[in-house]
């Protein structure tokens, strides 16, 4: 009713409307608590949303900007007035009689406010999942038992106690608490403790538990989009582990990214700071393989009297939709490293929405390019020292692995030759991406793409593959680990042949290679649905594989087509892959 009565006041309403914004003449009003209404506190301003750089948002009120960060709570209470509880300024009442243009103004507001803030636009049920999974200490073990993880947060952290002693602290998703605990460790005198999920509980039965002197800890259970009141003023410091999969699975770092708008001091620092993605181009023949024969079921052509294999193209797409996650033996990547910077004390959440990464690489070895690799680094770049996070190909494993991208038609590509196309990430409302990959050789039409990997939906081929790479000295799955060793020693590592392909492998790896000519990108697209699960692999004894292979997989043994038979330019089981350029021309290592 008051907001009625002040609506009725007064005539402000003229709106302009061009540059893709709407801007409206309003009233600004106050709350009066003691008469319970809306009161007008000043001039006429002009109203309307501003659009920054990377696609940031802010409110401009008259000569004011507000970041929508500051914007805690929107409300229309009469058609032509509208609530605003705003940090530092409190509430603002807004009327405005032509209620047209208010009502869009408002509706592109809750609009940008809802895109920033993520929560308010995930499916409930992904958000539910995700909590309750973080709220399981086993879980939470899985990640405290990276020592490379936790290792580096301890050292980032201690080692710079400039960036601590005596400051107030914030651990944004805190899980278990940990960082937080470093930061006491580290000399705190307050730190906020802000988890979601009912892990805020083991939080505080561990902060009691533990003696932290000079320090207090407040835990805050609840999402940090939510908080309102918790929080008194600024922070000095953000620690966080907002990374997921290939950094930006989970879409934490977004939230990371609010605490900075909202919580930290200008010039305050940020734990990390800067994440690097990094991708580079990949050859794996025997991931191809099974990734092409993981359809072997759909291809039965009496099961129960049913003939399936009208399902098995559909397979095949749906396993080449997962991205691939696993250690990567490092002499599978056949190019130099990309590496995108990405600076979280600038960065805005509108420019994650949409990730868009150009390359250019020169292969350094003839092969097929199966799709791209990829994996991070986090980088703390304290007052005192500076500590990076690496999950690169090569060093100590963590819980995150490195990822793949893997597309059905690879590239067969000669030494020297450039593949080059983007990596586009869009945010989804499932709290992940969707990623699309695009690669040609540089100079020709021979093109290839995966036009929708899921990246919250992958495989953990470390755990299903009896062949998935472990690197030295990382833990390997429980009964492995003589498997490792034996690969080590017959120099296929990463790879599992039987005892009769690994005769083979031996005898031909010493043989001089061959040349080849004549077979080219184009053809190789054409038989690629049969060829690709052989190339550059060792098989022997062809006539009692097809038969075994099936009746692994329970059905009825049929004439299938050798490895050998299906690779038209490869007359050996040499298992380095050969390659084609546009001018027909072959070679092989």
């Amino acid at each position: 009713a008051a907001a009625a009565a002040a609506a009725r006041e007064g005539g402000m309403g003229e709106a302009k409307e061009g540059a893709g914004k709407c801007q409206v003449l309003a009233k600004t009003c106050a709350f009066d608590p003691h008469e319970l209404r809306w009161v007008a506190s000043g001039n006429p301003i002009t109203v309307s949303l501003k659009h920054g750089m990377g696609g940031s948002c802010q409110l401009a009120l008259g000569t004011r900007d507000v970041k929508l960060a500051e914007v805690r709570t929107i409300s229309r209470l009469a058609p032509g007035f509208v609530a605003l509880h705003i940090a530092e300024l409190g509430h603002v009442g807004l009327q405005c009689d032509n209620e047209a243009a208010i009502g869009r103004l408002l509706d592109d507001l809750v609009k940008r406010k809802s895109d920033y803030e993520r929560f308010e636009q995930y499916e409930q049920s992904s958000v539910q999942s995700y909590f309750q999974y973080y709220a399981k200490l086993g879980n939470q073990q899985n990640m405290l038992q990276d020592s490379v993880r936790t290792g580096a947060y301890q050292r980032a952290i201690l080692e710079n106690p400039d960036d601590f002693r005596g400051l107030t602290a914030m651990d944004i998703g805190a899980g278990s608490g940990i960082l937080s605990f470093f930061a006491a460790q580290a000399g705190a005198s307050f730190v906020y403790a802000v988890e979601a999920s009912s892990m805020a509980e083991v939080i505080r039965q561990l902060a009691d538990a533990n003696s932290f002197p000079g320090t207090t800890i407040e835990v805050i259970n609840r999402p940090l989009e939510s908080i309102k009141d918790e929080v008194k003023g600024k922070v000095d410091v953000l620690v966080s582990e907002p990374i997921g999969t290939f950094l930006f699975n989970e879409r934490m770092i977004e939230t990371y990214l609010v605490a900075r708008d909202r919580f930290l001091k200008p010039g305050g620092k940020m734990f990390p700071n800067v994440g690097n993605l990094c991708i580079a181009p990949f050859s794996d023949a025997m991931l191809q393989w099974e990734q092409v024969n993981k359809n072997a079921f759909w291809k039965n052509t009496n099961f129960y009297g049913l003939d399936l294999t009208a399902a098995a193209s559909r397979c095949t797409k749906e396993h080449f939709r997962q991205p691939i996650v696993d250690y990567i033996n490092p002499e599978c990547i056949v190019g130099p490293t990309h590496t995108t910077r990405f600076d979280f004390s600038t960065i805005t959440v509108e420019e994650l929405h949409r990730i868009e990464i150009p390359f250019d690489f020169e292969i350094k070895q003839p092969c097929l390019v199966h799709g791209l690799a990829g994996w991070f680094d986090a980088v703390f770049e304290g007052t005192n020292t500076s500590v990076v996070l690496t999950t690169a190909p090569g060093g100590p494993g963590t819980h995150w692995y490195q990822i793949r991208f893997m597309v059905e038609t690879p590239l067969a590509v000669n030494a020297g030759q450039h593949v080059e196309g983007t990596l586009v990430l869009e945010a989804n409302n499932l709290q992940s991406y969707y990623v699309k990959l695009f690669m040609q050789i540089k100079g020709t039409g021979v093109c290839t793409e995966a036009p929708c990997i899921d990246l919250k939906d992958p495989e953990y081929r470390f755990y299903t593959s009896s062949n998935a790479y472990c690197p030295p000295g990382t833990a390997a799955v429980a009964g492995n680990s003589q498997q490792q060793s034996a690969k080590a020693q017959n120099g296929t590592a990463g790879y599992t042949l039987a005892p009769a392909q690994q005769q083979v492998y031996s005898q031909q790896s010493a043989q001089p290679h061959a040349q080849y000519s004549g077979q080219t990108n184009q053809q190789y697209g054409q038989v690629h649905s049969n060829a690709c699960m052989s190339v550059g692999q060792a098989w022997a004894h062809s006539d009692t594989w097809a038969p075994q292979q099936q009746a692994m997989n329970g059905f009825q043994a049929q004439q299938v087509t050798s490895p050998q038979q299906l690779n038209e330019y490869s007359t050996n089981s040499d298992p380095q892959p050969m390659a084609t350029d546009h001018s027909g021309r072959v070679s092989a290592r």
